[in-house]
């Protein structure tokens, strides 16, 4: 529907529809007026319903039908096709939304764009006229007694966590507990992994307070937990772990959690690495044994990021892992019995090798898919009589053997084989999933992050259009999970510029999921900071792949990405003014009416950064939205609105104190807390949060200085929806439904 208040928008739209070239008029004519006022109550209704409109133009009578969701097209048209198709000219498509006839202008400034209509030309003859108009009457009682229902499919669940996930990624903390949420009502999902969810989310945003006093900590404790779960337990006990705390601190702080990381393949996070090397040393392994496996796996440098610990780990050379003679077997027992699975390996690479011991050494190679597991496991078998252990090998490897076989392999190797000729579907993806699965720790270790980027490069180039996006699925999957466990590391820009390309140049899905993911990962890429040269190759890459979502729905997609992109554009970089002339120069007297109000004034003073004007013409429509808001917010009511995306946070408090001219708007920047920030949460009336482009810290004062007073969060990092959340909660702590726009209802 349109942006204009639902009262002048019909009013409006009523005036236009019974005007030349239309004949008839909408008053002194009482069959219409009875028409209209059907049409009225079934705009009102709630939900909005379908009605039907006459007009006479040159002698021709046609009738539109006009529906408020495009979803309802086919159902309409079945409708019409049962009730008057044979009386009727009507070819089954809805009005061309690029449709210049005023009629047709009025209608799509009432519906938007997610609305439609279809036109019925009648033949000219009075009986025809008479019975498409009894046959109508009929429509109108059926679609008053037999509203349409929408099929409320669920979301595909791997869809639902993938998007937890990536909201976790961006730091859009109330996007994720809303998703969360949703999750913990879905009967698809177990107790358990309801629990492991909770779990993330308060870890990921370190409510280590809330955490300690979740009544389910217990359980998840006791329970067999995923390493992403043990990882976040880690992450509550190193938060709590003080900064000096020596190896007997350490103890006496975790006796309650145990062994939680056996293995640095199970590490997610630089606590998890820190919990993993305390563990390690306090059950009495050497210093530069655990310093070696940590350098291995790629987590020593975030291990040491703690001095007290980098105190006690010593600098590792090549360990020395020959083996040095027999070793008790109680050592075995004691570093099973403790949960120290790299420890038990290094014992068994001391024994030797035996049929009695190999199905221990088969389940920390499963446990772990660590490589030294597996090259141990490679070289037991050449000792070993296959014959004589066959049995054992394929018993113990019959539900892991796919993925103890991907980690063997090197991850290049994997990847290229994946995407080949030949492979079924469902084998395709059980290795995507194994993969993904596998991501961190193997892209961890040295080198590997990179050898993935060589591959990926020209594998995207080479793939047939049907698998490209499967890849890019992949890789997004990649980036998104290495950089929650462990940030920007060595590599992952190069990793981001290859997913961009390949989006760029071969996605021609068109799949807005994907591209709002896209928008993410350029976030990430250009918070980092790039070269101009890079930036300019990043932004052409993007408009090369922006085609399909050149369309008036894409625009809020398009416009926060412009907006991404101007926060962080270096000096010398150009291309950005061609990327947002494409999106810009799109809006028109054409479609300006249909676009979201909020999106138009975003837009403006958009193009106006970049010497653009809009070709739309001075109409009352923003006036009148402007007069609808003046009155509603009390007079000196305090706004604050906090981004790091300082242009953006501009551009919205300018609009809505156009808006709002009586309203004060303070915008804050701030990447710490501030006593500025901290008064500004205690005093403001309303408080909106990026929380997609905020600082943590900053973040958790804001709501630590705000108590219970109500924070409202925008949906992304634009102005746009730091508008929509100040008109959100303007109406939720004035309580008027005239507040809300169209696009609220």
């Amino acid at each position: 529907m349109n942006s204009i208040l639902p009262d002048a928008a019909w009013t409006k739209f009523i005036a236009a529809f019974f005007s030349p070239p239309n004949e008839i008029t909408a008053t002194g004519n009482e069959a219409a007026e009875r028409i209209i006022a059907q049409a009225e109550a079934a705009w009102f209704a709630n939900p909005a319903s379908p009605f039907v409109l006459p007009v006479s133009a040159s002698s021709w009578t046609y009738w539109y039908v006009i529906f408020p969701d495009q979803d309802q097209q086919l159902w309409i048209r079945d409708l019409i096709q049962a009730y008057v198709g044979s009386w009727i000219d009507f070819s089954g498509q809805p009005v061309p939304e690029d449709s210049d006839l005023p009629l047709d202008q009025a209608v799509r400034a009432l519906t938007g764009p997610q609305g439609c209509s279809y036109r019925l030309l009648v033949p000219r003859d009075a009986n025809v006229e008479a019975r498409v108009r009894e046959g109508l009457v009929r429509l109108t009682r059926s679609l008053v007694a037999r509203p349409y229902r929408r099929i409320n499919l669920a979301l595909p669940l791997g869809r639902l966590i993938g998007d937890f996930w990536d909201s976790c990624a961006s730091g859009a903390e109330a996007r994720t507990e809303e998703i969360l949420n949703v999750l913990e009502k879905d009967h698809r999902l177990s107790r358990a992994n309801k629990l492991f969810l909770r779990l993330q989310y308060l870890a990921t945003f370190e409510q280590w307070d809330r955490l300690e006093q979740f009544d389910e900590l217990p359980d998840l404790i006791r329970l067999d937990r995923p390493v992403l779960a043990s990882d976040a337990l880690a992450r509550l006990a190193m938060a709590r772990l003080p900064d000096t705390a020596d190896l007997t601190d350490f103890v006496r702080s975790t006796s309650a959690y145990g062994c939680l990381l056996g293995s640095a393949t199970m590490i997610r996070s630089a606590a998890g690495a820190q919990y993993y090397a305390y563990w390690s040393l306090s059950s009495g392994e050497p210093a530069e044994v655990v310093a070696a496996r940590l350098l291995e796996s790629g987590w020593l440098d975030r291990a040491n990021g703690r001095r007290d610990l980098a105190a006690l780990l010593s600098v590792p050379g090549t360990l020395d892992r020959t083996p040095t003679g027999e070793p008790d077997l109680a050592e075995l027992h004691l570093a099973l019995g403790g949960g120290r699975l790299d420890a038990a390996i290094e014992v068994l690479a001391r024994v030797t090798p035996s049929a009695t011991l190999l199905p221990v050494l088969l389940e920390l190679v499963t446990k772990t898919l660590s490589n030294r597991s597996i090259q141990l496991l490679q070289h037991w078998r050449g000792q070993l009589v296959e014959s004589d252990i066959c049995h054992i090998v394929s018993g113990r490897l019959a539900t892991s053997g796919n993925q103890v076989a991907i980690a063997a392999e090197p991850i290049g190797v994997t990847l290229k084989a994946v995407f080949a000729d030949g492979i079924s579907a469902t084998e395709r993806a059980r290795t995507i999933a194994e993969l993904r699965a596998q991501a961190v720790p193997r892209l961890m270790q040295p080198g590997v992050l990179h050898e993935v980027v060589d591959v990926a490069r020209p594998l995207s180039r080479s793939l047939d259009s049907s698998l490209l996006p499967h890849l890019i699925d992949l890789l997004l999957d990649m980036e998104r999970n290495l950089f929650l466990a462990a940030g920007d590391v060595a590599g992952i820009q190069d990793l981001r510029l290859t997913i961009v390309e390949a989006w760029a140049l071969g996605d021609e899905s068109g799949d807005r999921h994907r591209a709002a993911r896209l928008l993410d990962l350029v976030a990430r890429t250009l918070t980092t900071g790039v070269s101009a040269s890079i930036f300019d190759e990043l932004v052409e890459s993007l408009r090369a792949g922006w085609t399909p979502f050149l369309t008036d729905a894409d625009l809020s997609l398009g416009l926060e990405m412009i907006e991404v992109l101007a926060a962080t554009r270096p000096d010398a970089a150009v291309e950005i003014q061609t990327f947002a002339t494409q999106i810009l120069s799109r809006i028109g007297p054409h479609n300006a009416r249909r676009i979201d109000a909020v999106l138009l004034e975003t837009a403006k003073m958009l193009a106006a950064d970049f010497g653009l004007e809009l070709a739309i013409p001075l109409e009352p429509d923003g006036q009148a939205l402007k007069a609808g808001l003046r009155t509603r917010p009390p007079e000196g009511c305090f706004v604050a609105i906090y981004s790091l995306m300082e242009p953006a946070a501009n551009r919205a408090a300018a609009i809505v104190r156009d808006w709002y001219p009586e309203t004060r708007v303070e915008t804050f920047t701030d990447k710490v807390a501030s006593t500025a920030l901290r008064n500004a949460a205690k005093q403001a009336d309303l408080l909106v949060i990026a929380d997609k482009a905020a600082a943590h810290a900053a973040t958790d004062a804001l709501k630590k200085a705000r108590g219970r007073k109500p924070i409202n969060y925008a949906l992304g990092k634009g102005s746009a929806s730091l508008v929509e959340a100040v008109i959100e909660g303007f109406t939720t702590i004035f309580g008027d439904a005239a507040h809300r726009t169209e696009k609220h209802n």
